[in-house]
């Protein structure tokens, strides 16, 4: 009886102690962004408001005019690993977000993050 209770006691602390990773399910498949119907929208809702990264604001300039320059002048974009882009790193850093809101939602960053490994185009 003791031996029965102490490999059911085994049993359930294995059972128990186990850890499952939470897998997000998939927002869908993202493809074809385009910087000025999904990109550029993005950024005049969370980033280009007047104080933050707007013409004379806080850089990189986001802009309607200047984001698509800035981005590439300002080394913010790397096309060789995208996830390793200055832009898309702040846009999802939880200690430091970006907006400064945080505001922004998965399916936004990801566009980014698509956005970035389709080329990063001015399209």
């Amino acid at each position: 009886m003791r031996n029965k209770f102490l490999i059911i006691f085994i049993l359930s602390i294995g059972l128990y102690s186990c850890e499952y990773e939470k897998i997000e399910a998939p927002v869908g498949i993202i493809e074809n962004v385009s910087f000025s119907n999904d990109i550029i929208p993005i950024f005049n809702q969370s980033c280009n408001a007047v104080g933050c990264h707007n013409a004379g604001g806080i850089s990189p300039d986001l802009s309607v005019e200047n984001a698509f320059t800035v981005l590439f002048t300002g080394d913010m974009l790397d096309l060789g690993t995208p996830e390793n882009s200055e832009l898309y790193k702040r846009m999802i850093d939880v200690q430091k977000p970006m907006p400064l809101s945080g505001i922004l939602s998965k399916s936004q960053t990801d566009k980014v993050l698509v956005w970035i490994e389709e080329g990063a185009n001015d399209n």
